[in-house]
């Protein structure tokens, strides 16, 4: 078996690390730079050779004494991939929007661990074998920490890195169990396809720990509250790489363990179909209440990391009921949703960074108007805009309507009844999502500035502009590419389990032509409409009709972000108002104010935390300072240590 794509893949990694060391001494980000794109053009060629037909490729090695295996499947290219693409544009953007030089040395040390992060998962993707997978989850863990801690001086920042560091071990504990259990089940460390046969008893317990442990890296909930924080603090081109690759690790871990195993137990897939409904709706929901649209972003992570998992689970149905055509539409459209929200979810935090560059705040009521005041950031941001509603052209309508496809025929075929739960979830998230990001849009970029910092906002220069339009094409090419993807995904989805060759792209040939032609029209009428608008004769200015003494509109009659979204955010638990009641005939002046707390992390984690943290302090009574206590406690614990064999002796005799 040939090893030409992992050695390709293998170099493509070594670049990435040169590229982070030469970031601790170059005085010139350029060679960092061009070490970073070579590397992702490296790897994108082994992948795309493995993804277009190539047979896997292989290399065995030792790994600390331990046999160790590196290949790359299609699989491995179909998240590979959008690694590439995403870390090699944002180097390039984060050479205007974080320079070299930046206060503190955050610059360096920026790109030192954004060039680690994009190394470790490429090396993620190619591991088979256990020790080495966890060896390489860890490095991609702790570079994310560092990333996230970038400007570690604010108190926000350093909160949301260390709840991430918490949850991201935790996660790597459960990840831990997971591969000893499988170890046993594959008798070692590699990771070879069991054989068919009966399921064993393992099975159910390495598949729960699996979803727990990436559950956590995924953000599905109730293990997302680390998310939105930190994508929130992390600069926005490494919340680009977080959200549109590191999440979607999780789902590359949940499709290769299950895919080791001969059968999935039978009900395993319904429960995650399940919780991916109830990830979505409530990240969507929580996506509404934001003031902060970053947050608003990372809350859409999540609701998009939901339906894929609902992807998954569709696909773990197909296995566990033997039914080939579920299977390949739950794993082809979870790959392929992947893919679209890699796009779509990096250009809307790069857009968001470039937002931030020139206003300086997060805060989507003190802004609006930037429309006119950057026209290149709301022109590119506009198909994000449309893939993240899953509004036709764009390919999420296409991987949502592969989703709908196998939810329709699950329902049919009478398998689980979280089906149906799921059907209505993906429909009701997609209109919250289409109300989420018009209010995004439109209290950004429309009406008129509330603020002097959106009234002196301008575009960024090229080089944050550059990464944003690659990704804006790229987004609409997803979609018009359509009938040319379900080969790939057909590939991609095969080692992930129970599959037939060609059966999406048979399948569903007619359908996409029908669906391409259709965007097609969309595209002509809309084209045509614009044109027409453009060639029609200016008319005379009409004179203002009698109003009131109405002048002119101003920023105080404007719709906010928070008026917009109440009717829906109402419903949420983490939404607080305040308010005084006005009681007097001549009130003073009253101020509204709302917050947002989230359900979870800020209602049930952070209470607990605390409350554990208060009892933890009482021990600091056995901390008096003074040496001889410390000796004293070296003493008792030796003597323990010595009594123990013999009462343990005593005890058991």
């Amino acid at each position: 078996m040939s090893t030409l794509d992992v050695i390709l893949i293998l170099a493509a990694a070594g670049c990435w690390v040169g590229s982070a060391l030469v970031a601790l001494g170059a005085r010139d980000d350029r060679p960092g730079l061009l070490l970073g794109l070579a590397g992702a053009i490296l790897a994108s060629v082994g992948a795309l050779h493995a993804l277009l037909g190539g047979p896997p490729s292989r290399l065995d090695v030792a790994f600390w004494g331990v046999p160790a295996r590196l290949e790359v499947d299609a699989l491995s290219a179909a998240f590979l991939l959008p690694l590439q693409v995403v870390a090699a544009l944002g180097t390039l953007y984060g050479r205007e929007y974080w320079p070299l030089a930046a206060a503190k040395g955050s610059g360096r040390a920026l790109r030192f661990f954004f060039g680690t992060l994009a190394a470790a998962m490429t090396l993620l993707f190619l591991a088979r074998q256990g020790l080495l997978f966890l060896v390489a989850w860890e490095a991609m863990a702790i570079s994310a920490f560092f990333l996230v801690n970038t400007e570690h001086g604010k108190p926000e920042v350093r909160r949301a890195g260390w709840v991430y560091l918490v949850c991201t071990h935790t996660g790597t504990l459960l990840l831990t169990a997971m591969v000893i259990l499988l170890a046993r089940r594959l008798g070692g460390l590699l990771w070879v396809p069991v054989p068919p046969g009966p399921p064993a008893a393992l099975d159910g317990w390495i598949l729960l720990l699996a979803v727990a442990g990436f559950g956590f890296k995924a953000g599905l909930f109730p293990l997302h509250f680390w998310l939105p924080p930190a994508h929130a603090a992390a600069p926005s081109h490494v919340s680009a790489i977080l959200s549109g690759v590191m999440l979607k690790t999780g789902i590359y871990g949940l499709l290769r363990v299950s895919g080791l195993l001969p059968s999935v137990p039978r009900g395993v897939g319904g429960a995650l179909l399940a919780l991916g409904a109830l990830t979505a709706v409530y990240g969507v929901g929580n996506a509404l209440a934001q003031r902060d649209y970053k947050r608003l972003l990372a809350y859409s992570s999540v609701e998009n990391l939901g339906i894929v998992a609902m992807g998954v689970g569709l696909g773990w149905t197909g296995r566990a009921t033997g039914d080939p055509w579920l299977a390949a539409l739950g794993f082809g459209g979870a790959i392929f949703h992947v893919w679209n929200h890699a796009l779509f979810k990096s250009l809307l935090f790069l857009g968001s960074g470039s937002v931030l560059h020139a206003t300086g705040t997060r805060d989507m009521e003190q802004l609006g108007g930037l429309g006119r005041r950057m026209p290149r950031t709301a022109l590119l941001l506009a198909p994000a805009l449309l893939a993240v509603a899953a509004l036709p052209p764009l390919g999420a309508f296409l991987s949502e309507w592969f989703l709908y496809r196998g939810l329709f025929a699950s329902l049919h075929r009478g398998y689980p009844w979280s089906a149906g739960l799921a059907l209505v979830a993906l429909a009701f998230t997609g209109g919250l999502a289409a109300v989420a990001f018009a209010r995004f849009y439109g209290i950004l970029f429309l009406g008129q500035p509330r603020s002097p910092a959106g009234a002196h906002a301008h575009d960024p220069g090229a080089a944050m502009l550059v990464p944003m339009a690659l990704l804006a094409f790229l987004c609409l090419a997803a979609g018009l590419a359509a009938p040319l993807l379900p080969p790939l995904l057909d590939r991609a989805a095969a080692p992930a389990g129970l599959s037939l060759p060609g059966i999406l792209a048979t399948g569903l040939a007619r359908d996409l032509r029908l669906l391409l032609g259709l965007e097609l029209l969309l595209l002509g009428l809309g084209a045509s409409a614009l044109a027409w608008l453009r060639r029609r004769p200016a008319s005379e200015q009409a004179p203002p009709t009698w109003d009131c003494g109405y002048a002119g509109g101003t920023a105080r009659m404007q719709y906010t972000g928070s008026s917009f979204a109440e009717p829906w955010a109402a419903l949420l638990p983490g939404l607080r108002t305040r308010m005084r009641r006005l009681k007097a005939l001549f009130p003073r002046p009253q101020a509204f104010r709302s917050e947002f707390q989230d359900a979870v992390g800020g209602g049930l984690v952070d209470p607990w935390i605390g409350r554990l943290a208060a009892r933890a302090l009482r021990l600091r009574r056995l901390q008096p300072g003074y040496l001889s206590i410390y000796i004293l406690y070296v003493l008792l614990t030796l003597l323990a240590v010595f009594l123990w064999p013999l009462l343990r002796e005593r005890l058991l005799g």
